[in-house]
């Protein structure tokens, strides 16, 4: 059966909008590129093309927008090679060999580009206010770093930095052999308008191993030794990064076995030794940092609700102006072209 998966090729995150849509782009061996306005049925085609594949029993990497993960920004076939994807802001993607690699198609077309200059102003303003939210967001979660990265300052001066490295040198006794393959980076966490959301089922391998970790540790610290030496090798591998701070991972996977911080039932865990006269002297400032961090994050969906409200109020603008009509028979055509 073919396996579907979900995932995030972007996130909002502390330091603004995240994506790793060049990296997606740069897998497969063709590409088109999707543009065209907000509600232009871009997700709807992206799609269409996944349950393509599906029916021909391929696997489906299924790609949401962290801004609305009820629509998406990609689909790609692994086995096919072929990846659709919204190409507009705030991820533009351009061809890098059009016509020979990559093509685009343009759903924009089929708008009314007259009516739509009368709304010209209230897409602009609508636009603004999007915007603004998106950036109040943005601050909200740079504070919640801040105060989740005093708790690891408190896990990293509890570490015994000794069963540390031997806990280090364990896990890398774990990775698998073989030989050469892709790299991906994606988010199988998100921060969205309605919360968190997790697609950590969907990095799971063959043989998993859980890393267990207090809320707040830094637990890059543990799974970059393992992406750098697969990185070393050559090796098929995945890096799901942090949603709060990109520049970190939570879960790794190589070959056929991942490493994850997500609860696992029925698979081995591993845990750092912690000093716990340190944890117990610190608990009052931990038990602040996580209520801190989650109430700037929740004031950071809030924000990221209102940009959605604000999005669906412009996709309106755009829904009016469209000629579905004409839409229904470029999605029949271009299907019809599908590997």
């Amino acid at each position: 059966m073919a396996h579907t998966r979900h995932l995030f090729p972007g996130c909002n995150t502390a330091f603004g909008f995240v994506g790793y849509f060049e990296d997606l782009h740069a897998r497969a061996r063709r590409t088109v590129i999707l543009k065209g306005g907000p509600g232009v049925g871009k997700s709807t085609l992206m799609s269409r093309a996944g349950k393509h594949f599906e029916k021909l029993g391929m696997a489906a990497e299924y790609y949401h927008c962290s801004g609305d993960p009820d629509s998406l920004d990609a689909v790609y076939a692994p086995q096919a090679g072929f990846l659709i994807l919204d190409g507009t802001a705030p991820h533009v993607v351009d061809p890098t060999a059009p016509g020979a690699r990559d093509g685009i198609l343009n759903l924009g077309v089929c708008l009314n580009e007259r009516r739509m200059e009368k709304q010209a102003e209230e897409i602009a303003a609508l636009s603004r206010d999007i915007s603004a939210c998106y950036a109040q967001a943005t601050r909200y979660l740079r504070s919640a770093l801040a105060v989740r990265q005093d708790a690891a300052a408190v896990y990293g001066a509890a570490l015994d930095e000794k069963d540390a490295r031997m806990l280090r040198r364990e896990l890398l006794a774990l990775l698998p052999g073989g030989g050469e393959g892709e790299s991906m980076n994606a988010f199988a966490q998100a921060i969205t308008w309605k919360g968190v959301l997790q697609e950590t089922d969907t990095v799971l391998t063959e043989t998993n191993y859980c890393l267990d970790l207090p809320w707040g540790f830094d637990a890059d610290a543990l799974l970059r030794p393992l992406w750098e030496e697969a990185v070393w090798r050559g090796a098929g591998r995945a890096a799901y990064h942090d949603p709060l701070d990109p520049g970190k991972l939570l879960h790794v996977t190589v070959g056929k076995a991942a490493f994850t911080t997500a609860v696992m039932m029925d698979a081995p865990v591993f845990a750092p030794a912690l000093d716990a006269s340190v944890l117990r002297r610190e608990s009052a400032r931990l038990a602040f940092d996580r209520a801190a961090c989650e109430l700037m994050q929740n004031q950071a969906v809030e924000a990221l609700g209102r940009a959605k409200a604000g999005h669906d109020a412009l996709e309106r603008c755009y829904i009016d102006a469209m000629d579905y009509a004409h839409l229904e028979e470029i999605q029949f055509e271009f299907l019809k072209t599908l590997p």
